[in-house]
């Protein structure tokens, strides 16, 4: 997963996400047309936090690497959420 494919996911489904990593963080949303000039190595993010229409939390970075290449739907990860119905 690279970052470009994180973009063209969000744009897909109307997200937006953010990288967090040791002392910063990395935004990308849906209505962006091009990548943040400076982003660090994706395998630097601890976690995405994501929101879209039908999900608002934090997704561990293999959780949503498996999102974004399409092994992982949103439904799927949403059935593994405690509290959830």
């Amino acid at each position: 997963m690279t970052f470009a494919n994180v973009l063209q996911w969000c744009q897909k489904h109307q997200a937006v996400v953010r990288g967090v990593l040791r002392g910063r963080d990395v935004c990308i949303s849906y209505k962006d047309k091009e990548l943040p000039a400076e982003i660090p190595a994706i395998d630097d993010i601890f976690h995405w936090d994501v929101e879209m229409p039908e999900l608002k939390h934090y997704v561990s970075g293999s959780d949503f690497k498996r999102i974004v290449t399409g092994r992982l739907t949103i439904d799927g990860f949403k059935s593994t959420l405690r509290g959830r119905e």
